[in-house]
């Protein structure tokens, strides 16, 4: 028996595979299902918010549904259906067709139907993201076909949530690309007009390979140096874009250019070198974004617009050529001003003048690089001056502010007050590299040790006006900055009989409010001057090393108790006199040539006492003039008054009869 086995085993092998060649040649010759395995149109779709699209091929295609067109062999009724990945051999999900009838035909393209599936369960629910198949079976042969990746098809995705990107950083590459705010050395060689020094400049440097980051914002000088963008990594089918936003200009955010991100790379970087549609950057502010689409066409913007302040990460992008830092609190008259000069490229040239005058007082030149030039001021005078650097093509414009040295400076009854705070702090500087300029008036904390961008701030020309007014009169006068005074710096308020504050003093240091007051109602009188005066207050922490402005707190009074109202039109009428028991408009009865005024409401303290005013009609006036504590407060809230007293004869006699009340 046992030798007969190995014949019967052989014998059964010999049948088996004879049984195989048949099946197999059957299997060969029986008609395909359909003539070609149809592919789903498009391969992943959206069917809650999908849209319309156009591919890469300029195919414009419905990204709510998906559907199948394909023809069959034998004549048949045909249903279609939908089977989930997750349980390819579970039971149907979707319904799309049942019992439809289809002819027989002779080829792939004739004879064919289209089959929709609108991304819905056969309970009416959408159906949740993931892979499914189309399975067709024809009913009356029993034969069915799933199209799967096995059966040499392709599935179909649902995809209802967008591609989950956004930039993660941007941070510095390259020698010559700078972070943070300037902080050149002060040591340095002596020249006749300036001392001069140089300090390197430092960037995103490697270690081992690795890209080391510094903090603050990404500075870079085109064509030196590059930043690396790191985004979420994802794998983006129909592709991603950066896109470089300015962010300094008015109106909101602006796209000034776009570049494909080479996702084939398989990498969550790219590199910009400062180009914008390949020519330098304009020195400004910049906002690295993202734009992104996955294959049911579902798009996301990184981050959305308008950008909201500290929602950015660190994206931020700073081009800068050439930064001018002034200081930030005067220099006596004879001294020498330190000023923070970076030129990346070029060497550069600079030029002193005294506001309102042409001519060049002082000049001087170095080599490029970071450096404190320290330039003299002229002897014996107050004043008020500007400081041009230029380099190259690139030009810049700083004011300093000279206090006057000496018995005279000591003894000057009048103190005027420049706005170094709101001049610095409201200048559009990125300091922590989110991309959004940061500045008091957008409610910002901003570091002061920062260059001043976009030339002379708002209000500059109002000042020097007043001060070369007062400089043709023969007015005297000494002259700090509200930094300064808040600092216990430079002349102070003590054997003063009155205070200037012209136009441009938006934001006091928090800790000159209680000391003004205390002026005044000691018998000190104030002049303010401009529109929206006062309207704020911010603490100075970290002077002088590294001073910085807090988050401003707005107010609804002056520290004298009046408040503002919103700028109104004139109408053309003229700002007459009202009142004036303080005889403040002595000679000054009507002010022209304002298209609008600010309108000021005393204290109501002040009520009781006589208030001298000059306005429209009934309402709040534009000029005020009323008692605090002994002493008194005048304040104009007229645009441009600076400016109007070099051809408005009102308004030299109101600054006249003011400045004989604030020299007793």
């Amino acid at each position: 028996m046992n030798r007969r086995f190995p014949q019967i085993a052989f014998a059964v092998l010999v049948l088996a595979t004879i049984a195989a060649f048949f099946l197999v040649q059957a299997l060969k010759t029986t008609p395909p299902l359909v003539w070609k395995l149809p592919v789903p149109i498009p391969a992943a779709f959206n069917p809650i918010n999908g849209r319309f699209c156009t591919t890469t091929t300029k195919q414009r295609v419905d990204y709510r549904h998906t559907q199948i067109t394909f023809s069959v062999h034998d004549a048949d009724t045909v249903g279609v259906y939908v089977v989930s990945q997750e349980n390819p051999n579970g039971k149907i999900i979707a319904t799309v067709s049942a019992g439809t009838p289809m002819a027989a035909a002779p080829n792939a393209s004739v004879d064919t139907k289209t089959f929709i599936w609108n991304g819905r369960l056969d309970d009416g629910q959408f159906a949740p993201d993931g892979v499914y198949y189309f399975r067709i079976v024809l009913e009356k042969e029993g034969r069915s076909i799933d199209l799967s990746p096995e059966a040499g098809a392709r599935p179909v995705q649902v995809l209802t949530q967008p591609p989950n990107v956004k930039v993660l950083s941007v941070r510095l590459l390259g020698t010559r690309s700078t972070s943070g705010t300037n902080t050149a050395s002060t040591t340095g060689t002596t020249t006749s007009t300036a001392t001069t020094s140089t300090t390197g400049t430092s960037g995103g440097h490697a270690v081992g390979g690795a890209v080391v980051p510094l903090p603050g914002p990404a500075v870079l000088s085109p064509p030196h140096g590059e930043v690396r963008i790191t985004f979420t990594k994802g794998t983006y089918h129909v592709g991603a874009m950066v896109d470089i936003y300015r962010t300094d200009v008015g109106g909101g955010p602006e796209l000034v250019d776009t570049f494909r991100i080479n996702t084939r790379l398989k990498r969550n970087w790219i590199n910009w070198n400062g180009e914008i549609h390949q020519t330098p950057a304009p020195a400004g502010t910049y906002l690295i974004g993202i734009t992104a689409a996955d294959l049911a066409c579902n798009k996301t913007q990184w981050p959305a617009i308008p950008v909201v302040a500290g929602s950015t990460a660190h994206a931020g992008v700073t081009v800068r050529y050439l930064s001018v830092t002034p200081p930030l609190t005067p220099t006596a008259s004879g001294g020498r001003a330190a000023v923070a000069v970076d030129s990346a490229s070029a060497g550069f040239v600079w030029q002193l003048r005294r506001v309102g005058s042409p001519k060049v007082i002082a000049r001087g030149s170095h080599r490029a690089g970071r450096s404190i030039i320290r330039v003299r001021l002229p002897r014996r005078r107050s004043g008020l001056y500007t400081l041009t650097v230029r380099a190259g093509t690139q030009s810049a414009v700083v004011p300093l502010v000279a206090s006057q040295s000496g018995a005279a400076g000591a003894h000057a009854r009048v103190l005027v007050v420049l706005p170094l705070l709101t001049w610095m702090g409201d200048t559009p500087v990125d300091d922590s590299g989110d991309g959004l300029p940061d500045t008091l008036k957008a409610g910002d904390a901003v570091s002061l040790s920062r260059p001043l961008v976009d030339g002379l701030p708002d209000g500059f020309g109002d000042d020097a006006a007043l001060l070369e007014y007062l400089d043709a009169e023969h007015l005297s006068y000494q002259l700090t900055t509200d930094v300064a005074l808040a600092e216990g710096l430079g002349p102070s308020l003590a054997d003063r009989g009155g205070v200037v504050f012209p136009a441009g003093e938006n934001f006091l240091p928090a800790a000159l409010s209680s000391t003004l007051r205390g002026f005044v109602r000691g018998g000190g009188r104030v002049l303010v001057l401009g529109t929206d005066t006062f309207s704020g207050t911010s603490h100075i922490t970290g002077f002088p090393a590294a001073p910085r402005a807090g988050t401003p707190t707005l107010t609804t009074a002056d520290p004298f108790g009046a408040t503002r109202g919103p700028m109104t039109p004139t109408g053309g009428q003229l700002i007459s006199e009202l009142t004036d028991p303080l005889e403040l408009f002595q000679g000054a009865t009507e002010f022209s040539g304002f298209g609008d005024y600010q309108p000021i409401s005393p204290s109501k303290s002040a009520s009781k006492d006589p208030v001298s005013t000059a306005g429209i009609g009934s309402g709040a006036p534009a000029i005020v003039a009323f008692r605090y504590g002994s002493g008194t407060v005048v304040e104009v809230g007229l645009p441009g008054f600076g400016a109007s007293i070099a051809h408005n004869s009102d308004s030299q006699e109101l600054l006249n009869n003011a400045w004989q009340l604030l020299s007793q």
